[in-house]
C-alpha cells in the first residue's frame, strides 16, 4: 500500500541450507549457500523458484560461519563473492574444461551473461560491500573494514614482486581497536574485551535518508557487543583511513544482550537497514568452550530475528514506486538519482539486457551530469554494453573530477596497447594532484608498450614514494625495466630535499623495494648498470645512504632467490666490481665509526651482511658486544646472521648472557638459521653454559623438529634434561590434585595470597609476569606442570635478570623497556627500578622465570587443585558469565 513497511511475504526457494547471499539477477535472484553458487527464477508466475541452475561449485563448507557469502553486482559489471576465509577449488558450469580456480586467500569474482570467472585479492569473512566509485572493502572478526587496494590482476604482471598485503585496515583492527557496547558484551576471550571479535557485514552507505556526515561512512556489525560500528573515511594516498564518527559512542547499541546485528545494507529509500539475529548466544558452538557447552540456552531466539531501518527523523519517509522494468530510457535517467540503490538497480538492469540503444543519453551524461557519480556509472555502464571508445574514456579524461578521471584511465586499459594518443593521454595524468588518481595511472601504464612509460612512473613513484601502494603500484608496471627505473629515480630526485622530506622514509623504501626487484632478476647487465650508476653519484650529504640502500637492496633481491651475492660479483665487468667493493669498504668504516649517525650505521651494517668476512665479522662483533643502541645491535646481529663462517657462532654466543632480551631472542635466532650453529647452541645447554629454558617454546620446537635427522635426535636428548629429577618428582605427587573436587572460590583466595604479587586475574593482583587470565584454551595438567615448574618454558620477555650496579647494588627483575642510556626493572607486587647503563657494573640473565620454584611447600594437594580450578575457571564463575535468557 506503499507505507513502506511490509504486511505480506512469501516464500520463494527453500531448502537452501546456510544461505549466505542473494543478488537479484534477471528476474531471479544469485544465492550462495552450501558451497555453491546458484540461480533461482519463477518462470510460471506462482511466486516459487521452478528454475535452479548451479553456475559455480566448490567453496568450501567446513564451518558455517565461513562461508562464501554476499554475492554482489558491483559498478564493473562483475558479480563478486565473499570468500568466508576458508577457500575452495571452484569449478564452473558455464565452462566444458571443467578448470579449477583456487581461491584460497583471495575472493572471487564473476561475469553474469557469460560466465567468465576468477579469483580476486582479498578474503573478505562475512562482508563486502563498495562505495561510488568501485572501491571494495572487506572484513574479518577482528578486522571491521579493510580496503582492497592492489588487485590480483596486476600483480600477476610482475611474478618477481612480492608484496607483503593487498588490503589495508581503514579502521583499527585486533588489539587496536575499541567499541563501546551498552550489553554485557561477554568475550570468550578476556584478551578480546571492549574490542572488535566479531565484525561482519560491513557497509559503505550511499543513501540519502540520513545526514550528511553519514554519506560514505562505514559501518561494521559487532554482534559480540550488541553494536553498530560507523567510521569516516578519508582518503589517504592510495586508500583510506578511518576515525570513529564519534569518540566512545557507537552509531547503534542496545543494552539487550540479544541484539546481534550481522548484516547491513541501503534501501531504495536511502535508508540504512539493519540486520539482528537476535539470540541469546552468538558464539558458534565449534568455539564456544567446554565449559560452556551445556548452557541450556544456547539455541534459544533462533525462531526470532529483526530488521531494523535507520533514518533521519526529520526526513519525511519516502513514497514507494516501482522501478519503470520497461522504459529503457527512464532506468537510464535513474544513473542521475542521489540514492545508490536506484542508480546501481538500474544499470543492473540495463547491462543485464543489454539495453545499448541508451548509449546517446548515456555518452550525455558522461559529459553533461551534475553529479560525477552518475558520470562514473555511464562510463562503466557504456563498457559493459560495449559502447565505450577512446575518444568518449579522452574526454572524460578531462572531467573536473578526479573519480571520474580515475575510472577513465582504469578502462582505458584494454585500448592502451593499440591506441598510442590514449597512452600518451594517460602519462600526461602522471603529474596530477589527486593521489589516487596516480596510483590509477602507475597502474594502468602497465598495460602500455614501449619504454615511454617510464618517465612517467618515475614521476609518479618520487611524488608518491611515502605512499606504499604507489610503490607497489609502480613496480607492478615495470616487470621486464625495473633497472631503468631505479636509476632514473636515483638520478631524477633532490636526494637530500628527499631525506629532509616528509616523505624520505618513503624515498629510501621506493629504492630498497626496487632494487630488491633488479636483484631478483638476476639480469647481470642491469646489475652492472645499476651499480655504475652508483658511483657516479654526486657527493652529498645522502650519497652514501642512497648508494648503500640500493646496493643492499640488490643483494637481497639476489640472494632472495638462491643466488649467492659474491656470484653475482664473480659474473659482472671489473668497474661494476670495483664499484662495490668500494661501497662496502665505505660501509665497514661507517659502521665502525661510532660518531657517525645511527641511521648511517644501521644501513651500513645493512650492507656489511654481503660484504667478505674479513672486512665485516669484527666490526659487526664489536657492534654486538658494545654498542648501547639497541636497534643498532640487532641490526649487527642480522647482518651476522647472513655469514656462514664457523666464526659467527662464537662471536655471538661470547656475549649472549649480557644481552636483553630483544637482543638475546635475535642472537637465538641467528644461532638457529643454520645446523652448525645450531649444534653449538646444543653444546652450551649440553655443556650447562646455558639452561635449557633459555630456549622459548618456539625455538625448542626449531631444533626438536629440525631437518637435519642427527640434529633432531641430538636437540632431544639435551633438551629432555630440561625438568630436574626434582621438579619431575614434585610434578608427579602433585598429579593427585587434579582428581579431587575442586572449589574454585577457595581458589581465589589461595591466588591472592601466593600468585597476586605478580600475576593478575580479573580484579586480583598486578601485571608483571605474563598474563595466565586468557586460560580457557590450558588444559589442568598444563596448569599445573607451569604453577610447579615455572622455568620450563618461557617467554624471552619475562627471564629474570640480575644487575649489580657500581655502588654494589644488586636488583632481581625483568627488563620492561630499554633505551640507549637506561633499563626499567620491573618487580613482584608491580614496582619498577630505572637504572642508567653508566651506573649498571654487570647485567646477566639468570635463565630462569622470576616466578619462583617451590610453590609447592605453601600449598596442599587440595589448595593446588582448589588454585587451579580458579585459574581454569574464573570466568565462568557465576558472577562472571554472561546473563541466561530468562535471568
Amino acid at each position: 500500500d506503499g507505507d513502506g513497511r511490509f504486511e505480506t511475504a512469501r516464500l520463494f526457494a527453500d531448502q537452501l541450507l546456510f544461505a549466505t547471499g542473494v543478488q537479484p539477477w534477471h528476474g531471479g535472484v544469485i544465492v550462495t549457500y552450501s558451497g555453491r553458487v546458484e540461480w533461482l527464477k519463477d518462470t510460471d508466475g506462482d511466486g516459487r523458484a521452478d528454475v535452479r541452475e548451479t553456475w559455480f561449485t566448490g567453496f568450501a563448507e567446513e564451518n558455517p560461519q565461513l562461508r562464501a557469502n554476499h554475492p554482489l553486482f558491483a559498478l564493473d559489471n562483475y558479480v563478486y563473492v565473499a570468500n568466508g576465509l576458508r577457500g575452495g577449488l571452484i569449478t564452473s558450469t558455464w565452462r566444458r574444461d571443467h578448470r579449477e580456480i583456487s581461491i584460497s586467500g583471495r575472493d572471487f569474482r564473476f561475469e553474469p551473461l557469460h560466465g567468465a570467472a576468477e579469483a580476486v585479492s582479498g578474503a573478505g569473512q562475512f562482508g563486502l560491500t563498495f562505495d561510488d566509485h568501485g572501491n571494495r572493502f572487506i572484513c574479518s572478526n577482528r578486522n571491521p573494514l579493510m580496503h582492497v587496494v592492489l588487485e590480483d590482476r596486476y600483480l600477476v604482471r610482475n611474478p618477481l614482486l612480492a608484496v607483503p598485503g593487498v588490503v589495508q585496515d581503514v579502521a583499527a583492527a585486533g588489539d587496536a581497536s575499541r567499541v563501546y557496547p551498552l550489553s554485557a558484551a561477554w568475550t570468550t576471550s578476556v584478551l578480546h574485551a571492549g574490542q572488535f571479535t566479531a565484525a561482519c557485514g560491513a557497509h559503505i552507505y550511499r543513501g540519502d535518508a540520513l545526514p550528511e556526515r553519514f554519506l560514505g561512512n562505514g559501518f561494521t556489525c559487532e554482534p559480540t557487543g550488541s553494536l553498530v560500528h560507523c567510521e569516516t573515511l578519508k582518503p589517504r594516498g592510495a586508500s583510506f583511513v578511518g576515525r570513529p564518527e564519534r569518540e566512545g559512542v557507537e552509531f547503534l547499541a542496545s543494552p539487550d544482550a540479544w541484539f546481534r546485528p550481522v548484516n547491513l545494507t541501503t534501501g531504495p529509500d536511502g535508508a540504512l537497514y539493519v540486520i539482528d539475529m537476535y539470540r541469546a548466544v552468538i558464539e558458534h558452538p565449534q568455539f564456544v568452550p567446554d565449559e560452556l557447552k551445556e548452557r541450556p540456552d544456547l539455541r534459544d531466539g533462533d525462531d526470532r530475528g529483526r530488521i531494523y531501518r535507520i533514518r533521519a527523523a526529520d526526513r519525511p519517509r519516502q513514497a514507494w514506486k516501482p522501478l519503470p522494468l520497461t522504459d529503457p530510457t527512464a532506468l537510464a535517467r535513474l544513473l542521475e538519482h542521489p540514492n545508490a540503490w536506484w542508480r546501481e538497480t538500474a544499470a543492473r538492469l540495463l547491462y543485464e539486457r543489454q539495453n545499448r540503444q541508451v548509449r546517446p543519453m548515456l555518452a550525455a551524461m558522461i559529459e553533461k551530469a551534475n553529479d560525477p557519480r552518475t558520470r562514473v556509472q555511464a562510463l562503466w555502464l557504456l563498457s559493459g554494453l560495449h559502447e565505450l571508445d577512446a575518444a568518449l574514456l579522452e574526454k572524460a579524461m578531462g572531467d573536473a573530477d578526479p573519480r571520474v578521471r580515475e575510472a577513465a584511465v582504469e578502462l582505458s586499459e584494454r585500448l592502451l596497447a593499440d591506441t598510442p594518443a590514449l597512452a600518451r593521454r594517460v602519462m600526461q595524468l602522471a603529474d596530477d594532484d589527486d593521489a589516487r588518481l596516480r596510483f590509477q595511472v602507475a597502474l594502468s601504464l602497465g598495460f602500455a608498450p614501449g619504454e615511454e612509460l617510464l618517465a612517467p612512473l618515475t614521476r609518479i613513484a618520487l611524488a608518491g614514494a611515502d605512499d606504499v601502494w604507489t610503490r607497489r603500484a609502480v613496480l607492478t608496471s615495470v616487470a621486464a625495466r625495473p633497472g631503468k627505473l631505479l636509476i632514473a629515480v636515483i638520478q631524477g630526485a633532490p636526494i637530500d630535499g628527499a631525506r629532509k622530506s616528509k616523505a624520505g622514509e618513503g624515498y629510501w623504501a621506493l629504492l630498497d623495494e626496487t632494487a630488491r626487484l633488479v636483484g631478483a632478476r638476476h639480469e647481470t647487465a642491469e646489475v652492472a648498470a645499476v651499480l655504475k650508476s652508483l658511483a657516479a653519484l654526486k657527493p652529498s650529504d645522502a650519497r652514501q645512504q642512497t648508494q648503500l640502500t640500493v646496493l643492499t637492496g640488490v643483494a637481497r633481491g639476489v640472494r632472495g632467490r638462491g643466488v649467492k651475492w659474491q656470484a653475482m660479483l664473480d659474473r659482472l665487468p671489473g668497474d661494476a666490481r670495483e664499484a662495490a667493493a668500494n661501497l662496502l669498504s665505505q660501509a665497514a668504516q661507517t659502521a665502525a665509526n661510532s660518531t657517525a649517525s645511527g641511521e648511517a650505521r644501521l644501513r651500513a651494517c645493512a650492507a656489511l651482511a654481503y660484504a667478505d668476512d674479513r672486512l665485516a665479522l669484527d666490526v659487526l662483533g664489536a657492534i654486538v658486544e658494545t654498542a648501547a643502541d639497541q636497534p643498532l645491535r640487532l641490526a649487527a646481529i642480522g647482518a651476522l646472521a647472513a655469514h656462514d663462517t664457523p666464526r659467527v657462532a662464537d662471536l655471538l654466543l661470547a656475549g649472549l648472557q649480557q644481552q636483553t632480551p630483544a637482543v638475546r631472542r635475535a642472537m637465538l635466532d641467528a644461532l638457529l638459521a643454520r645446523p652448525d650453529r645450531a649444534g653449538r647452541l646444543l653444546d652450551e645447554v649440553a655443556a650447562g653454559r646455558m639452561k635449557p629454558a633459555e630456549l622459548d617454546p618456539a625455538q625448542s620446537q626449531r631444533l626438536l623438529r629440525h631437518n637435519d635427522p642427527q640434529l633432531r635426535a641430538r636437540s632431544a636428548e639435551v633438551l629432555a634434561s630440561a625438568l630436574p629429577a626434582e621438579r619431575a618428582k614434585v610434578i608427579a605427587q602433585y598429579q593427585a590434585a587434579l582428581d579431587l573436587h575442586a572449589n574454585p572460590d577457595q581458589g581465589r583466595e589461595i591466588f591472592k595470597k601466593n600468585c597476586a604479587t605478580c600475576h593478575r586475574i580479573g580484579d586480583v593482583g598486578v601485571d608483571v609476569a605474563p598474563s595466565i587470565a586468557d586460560s580457557r584454551t590450558k588444559t589442568l595438567p598444563q596448569l599445573l606442570t607451569d604453577i610447579l615448574e615455572p622455568s620450563r618454558a618461557i617467554d624471552n620477555n619475562y627471564v629474570s635478570y640480575s644487575v649489580t650496579t657500581s655502588d654494589g647494588q644488586s636488583l632481581v627483575g625483568i627488563i620492561a623497556a630499554e633505551t640507549a642510556s637506561s633499563i626499567t626493572l620491573k618487580q613482584p607486587e608491580g614496582k619498577t627500578v630505572s637504572l642508567l647503563r653508566g651506573d649498571i657494573d654487570e647485567i646477566r640473565s639468570n635463565g630462569v622465570s622470576l616466578m619462583p620454584e617451590g610453590l609447592e611447600k605453601n600449598i596442599s594437594l587440595q589448595e593446588m587443585a582448589d588454585l587451579i580450578s580458579f585459574i581454569k575457571n574464573w570466568r565462568y564463575l557465576e558472577a562472571q558469565l554472561p546473563a541466561r535468557a530468562g535471568k
